[in-house]
């Protein structure tokens, strides 16, 4: 799964929408917050670890399971690739 996909995603302006999806694809705490710093914050893994008082790698690990869980979804991937195509 092309895990850049969620920035186009989470980019789409629709706040609903990406609340939804972090609901559907039943993303834990740590997850989350990890997804928010990312995205959100437009942290680097460095720098969301040490906000997060964590290892690289952990930020790493929650990224990779929040992406894929969240890819996971077929109309999120759809909904992404439309919003990437313009």
């Amino acid at each position: 799964m092309d895990r850049h996909l969620l920035k186009d995603f989470w980019n789409c302006g629709d706040n609903q929408i990406i609340e939804f999806a972090i609901l559907r694809a039943h993303l834990n705490r740590l997850e989350k917050e990890v997804v928010r710093l990312l995205l959100d914050e437009c942290l680097t893994q460095e720098e969301a670890a040490e906000a997060m008082n964590i290892a690289p790698r952990s930020i790493q690990a929650y990224w990779y399971s929040a992406a894929d869980k969240l890819l996971s979804i077929p109309w999120v991937v759809a909904y992404a690739r439309d919003l990437s195509k313009n």
